[in-house]
């Protein structure tokens, strides 16, 4: 591929040489020259309505906004001179004459150096002591709370439009457009209703790129500016996406998590995986409980491996269960436990789905944005890795084909060129204790259909999910090597679990091992046994009635690598502080098989978990 064109121009008296095809803004940002914007933001097309960036251009008439305008060979460009300063000084009293922006009730304002409002702080920098055009107290802006995540104070917004481009351009959702005209133009959702009814799906990518107030987190807002927080890059494990993320924390809490632009999800998230992380959780367990008397009391942490290690030495066979969020370290140390120490083989994990690896290339995220035909077989990643949903909305809306093979609706019907039916040819076991296996078939008809479609793609990504009939596994790795796979794992770090060799399975024992973090189970069954230990990091029916349950960390205490449905090795970074009375998965592991006689080397365990 040819290297794009060198073009030369000034800046401010500076040489610059940039890349042709960019903007003056682009131009000056990469030569360190910054130039004042408000409604421009680096991951949305550029727009050119808040004046602010305007620049002189030299042999040019008037002003010019330096987001919109191409650069060309020998340009000659000045951003500070007293007209330009002039005018932006205007531009700035012109918008906040038009909302009530009280500055002292929001909670983006602060001082110069602390404020989190674009807005205030160009006002800052530019000298605004007072309004030179009053703004219209007695109009009253609505607040529209009705979003279950963040509010809308129309009052402090300033029309950027930024929201509604990131809903366009990045989310791919369409949701959020204008209402009326001039001075009355508002946001709006969908035809005019309350965001809470709206179709917005609460990603927050309009929340992420709003500059002022207007939008507002529920949970973290005036918990601290962003020069009083701390910022960790960090990966999501809220499902096999595997999404970059930045946590944002302040006195060992967790305020706000938000999206990672140059992470391959591009800032995308899921309502999931950016609000509900933070929201409250059941009580958390600090201290271990050891049941007696049919009551679950206090005890110290050798008590209760003590307790453990007993029972476990009595028992004829011992099962194990995990969450499939957990890292590759401790599902190994948990795998290392069973195998080497209690000499069994009835480990699993609690849920989690990984179809074949080996149908062909691998498709990235970055591929399924691109694509110009998306086929979706089996699964549905509005349910199940929701950020991944958006990504193909987005290549739809490039002028991508769907093509979608299915038994049920996936909420991308609407959008599909083809649509094709699977057909249930599950074994119905005759024995209720007969592990039961759902298998979904496509005709050989449906077959050279689906080939025929897919034909003419020069970008061709296929979706699938587990389940599918070897037949159909065996027709999509006959497809042309221009094909790329992207299997719709169900389970944080599924695929890490499987190159473990675990998977969800029934297991049997007279004594369980249940692993959790921070995750709960959310209706389903603790599997039955005479004596069962729990390790989770909040209070729920499982925990309720265990005979011992051992404290564990939260998904953000944790440290170790998941692998995604990409096939990435991930890291898990610790974002808070665990409490004292509260150790790592493979801590209790190691201390336990002590406990019994045995001992296992966190170095092995480690090298188990897989290579940097």
């Amino acid at each position: 591929m040819n290297e794009p064109a060198v073009v030369n121009l000034t800046i401010n008296g500076q040489a610059v040489q940039a890349r042709a095809g960019q903007t003056v803004y682009e131009a000056a940002a990469a030569a360190g020259i910054r130039i004042p914007v408000l409604c421009h933001h680096p991951r949305l097309k550029p727009h050119g309505a808040c004046r602010i960036c305007l620049v002189e251009i030299e042999k040019q008439r008037g002003l010019h906004p330096s987001c919109t305008y191409p650069i060309v060979e020998g340009m000659v460009v000045r951003t500070d001179t007293p007209a330009v300063v002039a005018s932006r000084k205007a531009s700035l009293h012109l918008i906040f004459s038009e909302r009530t922006h009280y500055c002292m009730f929001c909670p983006a304002s602060g001082s110069g150096e602390t404020t989190d409002c674009e807005l205030q702080k160009l006002g800052y920098e530019h000298g605004l002591d007072c309004w030179n055009y009053a703004p219209n107290y007695k109009k009253q802006w609505p607040v529209d709370a009705s979003r279950r995540f963040f509010v809308m104070d129309h009052g402090r917004c300033i029309l950027c439009r930024r929201c509604i481009r990131a809903c366009e351009d990045i989310a791919a959702n369409h949701t959020l457009g204008l209402t009326l005209r001039g001075a009355r133009a508002m946001i709006c959702a969908d035809d005019e209703i309350p965001f809470g009814e709206s179709t917005c799906v609460s990603c927050g990518t309009c929340l992420q790129v709003c500059p002022t107030g207007a939008l507002h987190d529920r949970q973290s807002v005036y918990l601290g500016h962003e020069s009083q927080v701390t910022r960790t890059a960090a990966t999501c494990v809220g499902c096999a996406m595997g999404c970059g993320i930045h946590a944002i924390t302040r006195g060992n809490q967790l305020l706000r998590v938000e999206g990672d632009w140059d992470a391959p999800n591009g800032g995308l998230l899921c309502a999931a995986g950016r609000f509900e992380v933070v929201e409250p959780k059941p009580a958390r367990i600090l201290q271990p409980l050891i049941k007696r008397d049919g009551q679950q009391v206090e005890a110290s942490w050798d008590e209760a491996l003590a307790r453990v290690a007993e029972k476990f030495s009595e028992a004829h066979l011992v099962a194990g269960v995990a969450s499939p969020r957990l890292t590759s370290e401790s599902l190994a140390a948990f795998e290392c436990f069973f195998h080497d120490v209690l000499e069994s083989s009835e480990v699993a994990l609690l849920s989690g789905e990984v179809p074949p690896l080996d149908l062909g290339a691998m498709a990235s995220l970055r591929d399924v944005a691109e694509s110009d035909c998306i086929a979706l077989i089996g699964g549905n990643p509005g349910e199940h890795q929701k950020v991944l949903r958006h990504l193909i909305l987005r290549a739809l809306d490039n002028g991508a084909r769907l093509l979608i093979v299915n038994d049920e609706s996936t909420g991308l019907d609407p959008w599909a060129e083809l649509h094709l039916d699977l057909e249930d040819i599950s074994f119905h076991a005759a024995s209720p204790f007969e592990k039961l296996r759902t298998t979904y078939h496509l005709r050989v008809s449906g077959v050279m259909q689906l080939r025929k479609a897919i034909e003419p793609a020069q970008r061709p990504v296929l979706l699938y999910g587990s389940g599918l009939s070897s037949s159909v596994y065996a027709a999509l790795r006959s497809l042309p090597e221009k094909a790329r796979f992207l299997p719709l794992v169900k389970g944080a770090n599924a695929v890490g679990a499987a190159r473990l060799g675990l998977e969800p399975r029934p297991v049997r024992g007279d004594a369980l091992y249940v692993l959790l973090g921070d995750d709960l189970p959310d209706g389903q069954a603790l599997p039955q046994s005479e004596f069962t230990v729990v390790q989770a990091a909040c209070r729920s029916a499982w925990t309720d009635a265990a005979d011992v349950v051992l404290p564990a960390p939260t998904w953000a205490e944790k440290r170790g690598h998941i692998i995604n449905l990409e096939g990435r090795r991930l890291p898990v970074v610790p974002l808070l502080q665990s409490p004292p009375s509260v150790q790592a998965h493979w801590q209790t592991f190691v201390k336990l098989a002590e406990r019994m006689g045995e001992s296992l080397s966190p170095e092995a365990l480690v090298q188990l978990a897989g290579p940097e």
